[in-house]
């Protein structure tokens, strides 16, 4: 999961997070995201906003 995380972590645009989801499962992104820093999952909150 160290792979997803970092993955997740370099993302800066929508493209790049749908693109993760090419290869992992919802479950397994599901599973990293509540792992990570409250202010980590802001950001990727934001990207996801930004469409």
């Amino acid at each position: 999961m160290t792979k997803l995380k970092l993955a997740m972590l370099k993302a800066e645009t929508v493209a790049q997070l749908a693109a993760i989801i090419i290869d992992y499962t919802h479950e397994e992104m599901m599973l990293v995201f509540h792992e990570l820093a409250w202010e980590q999952q802001a950001r990727i909150k934001d990207i996801w906003k930004s469409v």
